[in-house]
């Protein structure tokens, strides 16, 4: 079972009555989403004896009422996720989408012992844009640039987010999705987010998925160059693996990275 709490004036998610003392492990979700993108995560990584905590960044999910969330920037959200990575001690981090990109800067900040990033975001220097991207992101341009509130269009989302969730489970993951911020659309996908790749020094895992129509594959791949490490390419998936059937093999290899990171030094140059 779930219950929801707080750090700070921040909400997470986290699996009732599990005992403290287990290697923490915080979840950041991605664009339009909110922390229950990891409902089922949260019990599996319990299960294998961490103490995972989902976050909520402002302006969702009552963590910091009152926000404009239009003009909530990433920086906004790397602050709110620093918070909880403090409170937490030095927490493996997994970041997915949007959650990716805030992943980087809590690891160039020093903040995370080890960072697996899923489909991330890219940093400034490899950008986001495709041409389907481009042309369907059109007609969010005034909001984006305005720094207003942006509403997802459900059929956007199918194609470019959910094409590999089966259709049944569409409906009902689309009515969980959340406005966001026109700001932080901007700050990743015009202005760019800096991250200083030589700052990064803890084990990364970069995973991306084949069929990823939001944030492709070979977008990922140069996030990975950028750190110097692998990438791992899941097939036939969307940019929905958190999700989609199948996570469980994801989150299996998530785990068993983190389950290993004891024996690999932080500062070796050559990252897992």
């Amino acid at each position: 079972m779930l219950e929801t709490s707080r750090i700070g004036p921040l909400t997470t998610l986290r699996v009732a009555d599990q005992p403290p003392g287990d290697r923490p492990v915080l979840l950041l979700h991605g664009y339009f989403a909110d922390a229950t993108v990891f409902t089922d995560w949260l019990p599996f990584f319990a299960a294998r004896g961490f103490t995972p905590v989902a976050l909520n960044v402002r302006g969702r999910a009552g963590s910091r009422p009152g926000t404009e969330v239009g003009s909530a920037t990433i920086d906004d959200y790397v602050e709110d996720a620093a918070l909880a990575a403090r409170a937490l001690g030095r927490p493996f981090v997994i970041g997915h989408s949007m959650g990716g990109l805030i992943a980087q800067r809590l690891a160039e900040l020093d903040l995370v012992d080890a960072a697996a990033l899923i489909a991330p975001a890219p940093p400034r220097g490899i950008t986001v844009m495709t041409w389907q991207l481009a042309m369907r992101q059109l007609k969010y341009l005034p909001a984006i640039l305005a720094s207003r509130t942006v509403h997802p269009s459900r059929e956007d989302i199918r194609v470019l987010v959910m094409n590999r969730v089966p259709p049944a489970e569409q409906d009902e993951l689309m009515n969980r999705l959340v406005p966001d911020s026109g700001r932080a659309g901007r700050d990743m996908s015009i202005a760019g987010v800096p991250v200083e790749a030589s700052r990064v020094r803890c084990p990364l895992l970069v995973v991306a998925a084949s069929d990823d129509q939001f944030i492709p594959a070979k977008t990922v791949a140069r996030v990975a160059r950028r750190y110097r490490v692998p990438v791992r390419v899941m097939p036939g998936r969307g940019h929905m693996l958190v999700l989609e059937p199948g996570w469980q093999e994801l989150a299996g290899i998530v785990a068993d990275w983190f389950a290993a990171i004891p024996s690999v030094a932080a500062n070796d140059p050559v990252r897992p």
